[in-house]
């Protein structure tokens, strides 16, 4: 082995010269494609592999078998060697599905072994009861740049991606501009590694738009940049590699800033890059055979240690040291736990923290909620915490009110207390009130209760009374009450009296009651007689009734014709009684706003005075009834006057308008106009002035997709913003322009050209900006930082008014913007989100 430099910018996977498991392993191309082991008791499964040749590595990675998922591995660890003799444990995990069922991937700074082997722990079984294992594309290999930020690009043929692609005919450019201007390309290596070379190849052209002046930074957080070299003035030959060496340094994320000085041939200002090539230590402690010395201790990992041994992500083991990058420490926030989980304003769900700025902690008012809501003094407002100083919890007397208002002694004035020392509740006598008077025996005096040894309660009898006197049987004296014997109360029969006496059938004598079966009451007919006799057809028999039948009910007679002058051709339609019914038929085609003809309507009524009406219609229910298969009424107005209207409706007391429709909705006020009838609208649908209620559900349908809330505001020194652009608030004067830098904490809403409901008068100019700043809107997002999916967080990007993924570690107050309920998978574009500030 030799001291060497080891291409880390680009990926490679690293082949297996053979392996040994005792599993199923479909092993091709020297590689171990997929891998399944069963057992019928619990224990581990061990692959080992063995390395072409002594290798170099910084990832690791395998995947779930789609059908399989339940069974990728969950406790493991991972170990490398240089003479499969000694072995070194680099990863371990306890639990791993719960980071993560479909991909199991690791990076790190980068080691060498010959040797890896896995050691997975059998703790699931299959539907046979056996225990199981299954994964695929098991892989280790140099991860390479594994994300690529650019500040700008040029067109398709020049992408930034096409700087690892080992090709020399394209590569990227920055986007070409009339003045100078920076560019940039920012690199994640996904792990930290100790670089110390980078090689930058120019392009295969006489003009090289290679950056005249241009400077490394790097980074291990993406939070904290160093400055690590610069060219303020560098000279290029065409299709030349150039390569820069330093000290080893950690770094993941690396950025090249150019600034080109002078245009180019088409005097346009470009940067232009073929190939980059970044180049890590090998770590020559791993293979020297001379004792090091390092002037700082080696560079701790969580494979090994430096001066401490760091913790992966997460992990409780004791002895290691929690790296800054830990889930554990990052912000908390409602969305994702930190220490703590943090709950949403007012959330009551167990395990998470009350934030500080939660609406129950703070101290309660009248006008807002704390732990309570204080209720104004003498307010009954349901969920109101009465305050310590109302007026009703003070003690009550006869002058205030407490919690009731005592009454004074005998008063029956409505809404105040008895008090216990009244007179009234005091023991009743025959002298002295107490609830009661009492009477004196058979005393009838108005208000005075009786006694309940009053003799008038006693039972009563035939000979002396008691709240009554019986009657003898049959006696019909006044002031006695029938007994339940009594004759008169029994069963009535033609024989003798019951309450009434029955008739004989047929009897008409009087006083006598008529039987239901009595002959009179059966069915007549011309022979036999029931309540009446039936005439025959055509004879005039007296006391005999007309039968329905009888061909003297059909004997139809025409009118003779007469004539009589009965009223004047103008009179008073008062002097007519009885009711009008008008029916006929006549037709003309009515359309556009234009007065009606009178052969359009059966009833036609002209007023040609200044003021009054063509039909008045006055009723206790309704004053005027329409009723059509198109419209029930149509009303059209030439609107010469301000308020004037198709159909107007007054109340004094009740509504000025009702309407009710059993399948449709009530009322519908249509701007565009109705094209049966001719008639164009102004596009302007309802106009509400005053106080609106509504009782129901309101749905409001933005055409062109904007479900969205918004208000026109000042714009920023007539700023050029376009829909879907993500908009800041501007400090200095409260304006609003585009948003132009990364993680922007001034963000306040996205520009629309229309919305569903829109606040304040304002319109569109060039100084003011339609702006939503709540619902559904088309928002302009980037997906070079990263693949957007729904559910995604939203923050600003480098591109002037362009969303992008948001990295949740480097999430703060403000930041937030948006929720997708798109995908962008790659370039710029727009999609659907849901606007969520914060």
């Amino acid at each position: 082995m030799s001291d060497k430099s080891i291409r880390i910018s680009h990926p490679l996977q690293i082949n297996y010269k053979f392996f040994k498991s005792e599993a199923q392993v479909d092993f091709a191309n020297k590689k171990i494609n997929s891998y399944v082991e069963t057992s019928p008791t619990p224990g581990i499964s061990v692959l080992n592999i063995e390395f072409d040749t002594f290798s170099y590595f910084n990832c690791i990675q395998f995947d779930a078998i789609e059908k399989e998922i339940d069974f990728m591995p969950n406790t493991f660890r991972i170990e490398i060697s240089n003479d499969g003799i000694v072995w070194e444990p680099i990863i371990k995990e306890y639990e791993y599905s719960k980071v993560s069922k479909k991909q199991c991937k690791w990076n790190f700074s980068m080691i060498s072994a010959s040797f890896l082997k896995i050691v997975v722990k059998f703790n699931r079984k299959d539907k046979d009861a056996n225990y199981k294992i299954a994964f695929k594309n098991f892989q280790v290999m140099i991860a390479g740049i594994e994300k690529i930020i650019a500040s700008s690009e040029n067109d398709r043929f020049w992408v930034k991606e096409n700087i690892i692609d080992a090709r020399e005919d394209y590569g990227w450019s920055s986007k070409e501009k009339d003045e100078e201007s920076e560019e940039f390309l920012l690199v994640d290596l996904g792990s930290i590694n100790r670089v110390e070379e980078v090689r930058i190849l120019s392009k295969k052209s006489i003009e090289t738009n290679f950056p005249e002046a241009f400077y490394f930074y790097y980074s291990e957080d993406d939070l904290s940049w160093h400055h690590l070299h610069e060219e303020p003035y560098f000279m290029t030959e065409p299709s030349t590699w150039y390569k820069w060496k330093f000290f080893p340094t950690n770094m993941r994320f690396f950025k090249l800033l150019s600034v080109n000085q002078k245009p180019n041939s088409q005097k346009k200002y470009v940067s232009q890059i073929v190939e980059l090539e970044i180049y890590a230590d090998s770590d020559i402690t791993a293979y020297s055979k001379k004792r090091i010395i390092a002037d700082t201790p080696h560079y701790a990992s969580i494979m090994r240690p430096g001066l401490v041994r760091l913790a992966a992500d997460g992990e409780t083991k004791e002895g290691m040291a929690v790296q800054g990058n830990d889930r554990r420490l990052r912000d908390s926030t409602i969305e994702f736990k930190g220490i703590v989980e943090l709950a949403s304003d007012g959330e009551e769900r167990e395990g998470v923290a009350v934030q500080g700025s939660d609406k129950r902690i703070k101290p309660a008012t009248e006008l807002s909620l704390g732990i309570v809501k204080l209720a104004r003094n003498g307010e009954a407002k349901k969920s109101h915490a009465v305050q310590s100083d109302d007026d009703r919890i003070k003690s009550a007397t006869i002058e205030n009110k407490g919690i009731v208002e005592l009454a004074e002694d005998g008063e029956t004035r409505p809404g105040v207390v008895v008090q216990g020392s009244d007179r009234r509740l005091k023991k009743a006598t025959q002298k002295e009130f107490g609830l009661v008077l009492l009477a004196e025996h058979e005393e009838s005096t108005v208000g005075k209760v009786v006694v309940s040894d009053d003799p008038r309660i006693k039972k009563a009898t035939t000979e002396k009374e008691g709240i009554l006197k019986f009657a003898s049987n049959g006696e019909e004296s006044n002031l006695v009450a029938v007994q339940g014997s009594d004759k008169r109360l029994k069963q009535a029969t033609t024989e003798s009296f019951g309450i009434v006496e029955l008739a004989q059938s047929g009897e008409d004598k009087e006083n006598v009651v008529v039987q239901g079966s009595d002959i009179r009451l059966k069915i007549a007919t011309e022979t036999d007689s029931g309540i009446v006799m039936l005439s025959k057809h055509g004879m005039n028999t007296p006391n005999k009734v007309v039968q329905a039948d009888d061909p003297r009910l059909s004997d139809l007679r025409e009118a003779k014709k007469h004539t009589h002058d009965y009223a004047n051709i103008i009179h008073d339609f008062n002097s007519h009684s009885g009711l009008l019914s008008i029916t006929g038929e006549t037709s003309s085609e009515y359309k556009n706003i234009n007065p009606p003809l009178p052969a359009h309507s059966i009833i036609f009524a002209k007023n040609n005075a200044n003021y009054g009406s063509g039909i008045s219609g006055i009723g206790i229910d309704e004053g005027v009834i329409g009723y059509g298969e198109d419209y029930g009424v149509a009303g059209f107005s030439t609107g010469e006057k301000e308020d004037s209207a198709g159909i107007a409706g007054f109340s004094k007391k009740g509504y000025g308008g009702l309407f009710v429709s059993q399948k449709k909705h009530a009322l519908v006020a249509d701007g565009i106009g109705i094209q049966s009838k001719d008639i164009k609208g102004s596009g302007k649908a309802l106009l509400a002035k005053g106080e609106s209620e509504f009782l129901g559900n309101i749905r409001v349908v933005d055409e062109k997709g904007n479900d969205c809330i918004a208000r026109y505001f000042k714009l920023f020194q007539s700023d050029i913003v376009n829909k879907g652009d993500l908009l800041v608030i501007n400090e200095k004067e409260g304006a609003l322009s585009k948003s132009r830098g990364s993680y922007s904490q001034k963000l306040i809403g996205v520009c629309v050209d229309s919305a569903s409901i829109q606040f304040g008068q304002g319109e569109e100019s060039k100084n003011h900006v339609l702006m939503a700043f709540s619902g559904i809107v088309k928002l302009n997002v980037d997906a070079s930082e990263g693949q957007i999916f729904p559910g995604d967080l939203i923050v600003s990007g480098i591109a002037s008014g362009y969303g992008i993924k948001a990295d949740l570690n480097k999430l703060k107050p403000g930041m937030l913007i948006a929720k997708s309920l798109g995908e962008l998978k790659k370039d710029k574009g727009q999609i659907l989100a849901l606007i969520c500030l914060g």
